[in-house]
């Protein structure tokens, strides 16, 4: 049993119930101390267990408001019929519930009895405007925040999605006297050939009527790098690099061909190299 709460109710669900019951043991201290206050001034007789009998109106908010609570947070299709439900039945049960609290305790504990009839009518008359009021706005708190925070998800999923969809996967090359595709991950490099570019693969190079500049906006900057003003490379497909102690490189592709990066990008490419092959280069 204890195991089954602690998987329900989490430090942040323990935490409200005890807020909860704080506020409304408050509030019963006031119902007790007003009712005091108001038989002082009208001379009448102020009876203790009477007072505390009919603050029990306030006892159920406890866990009515709590129900209302964790409905909110579970995880199902809350359309406006759930938030109207779960607005309307803790009001339904608050104004049964009360009376037949007031019954159960008169019965046990006092001499005189008060009916059902008797504590309904006036719950209803007197406090059905507070009822309306305390459940509706926690359930439209509940709302906001739960949308709030749910919202930002949401968002940053879908630029997430923007973003990897934006660059290609396949290019349309030429062929001799036909068009092929070509997977983007097979790629070594690019280079300037105005006014095309060379695609360089493994055994094969086509080419693509474009420019450099024009194909690596299409491209995956984690994937493609510029290492010179006329080469991209595939950082994947990078072998291993050297330095030429002049602050440019020679880097070694996994075909064997041999590379120039340009001191203007090394820094970058050094930086994603790291990145991408998670160990220490000289």
């Amino acid at each position: 049993m204890n195991k089954i709460l602690t998987t329900k109710f989490n430090v942040a669900d323990k935490r409200t119930a005890f807020v909860l019951t704080l506020l409304v043991s408050a509030f019963v201290v006031l119902t007790l101390a007003q009712d005091y206050i108001r038989s002082g001034l009208k001379n009448s007789a102020y009876y203790f267990s009477e007072s505390f009998m009919f603050s029990s109106f306030w006892w159920l908010f406890a866990p009515l408001f709590f129900i209302q609570y964790f409905a909110t947070k579970q995880k199902i299709t809350k359309r406006l019929y759930f938030y109207i439900t779960i607005t309307i039945l803790p009001i339904i049960v608050h104004l049964l519930g009360f009376p037949i609290l007031v019954w159960a305790i008169s019965r046990t504990f006092y001499y005189h009895t008060f009916t059902f009839q008797q504590t309904f009518r006036y719950t209803l008359s007197e406090h059905l405007y507070l009822l309306l009021l305390l459940y509706t706005i926690p359930v439209l708190v509940f709302r906001f925040f739960t949308n709030k925070t749910k919202s930002a998800p949401t968002i940053s999923a879908t630029q997430k999605e923007s973003n990897t969809t934006r660059f290609i996967n396949t290019l349309v090359v030429a062929d001799r006297n036909k068009k092929t595709s070509i997977a983007v991950a097979d790629i070594l490099y690019l280079a300037a050939n105005p006014p095309y570019i060379n695609i360089h693969l493994k055994n094969n190079k086509y080419l693509l009527y474009a420019t450099l500049k024009s194909v690596s906006l299409k491209l995956d900057p984690d994937q493609f790098i510029r290492v010179h003003k006329s080469t991209i490379i595939n950082i994947n497909m990078v072998a291993s690099y050297t330095t030429r102690l002049n602050g440019d490189y020679d880097l070694m592709m996994k075909n064997n061909v041999q590379l120039r990066v340009s001191r203007n990008f090394a820094a970058d490419f050094k930086n994603l190299f790291k990145k991408t092959h998670h160990f220490t280069t000289k």
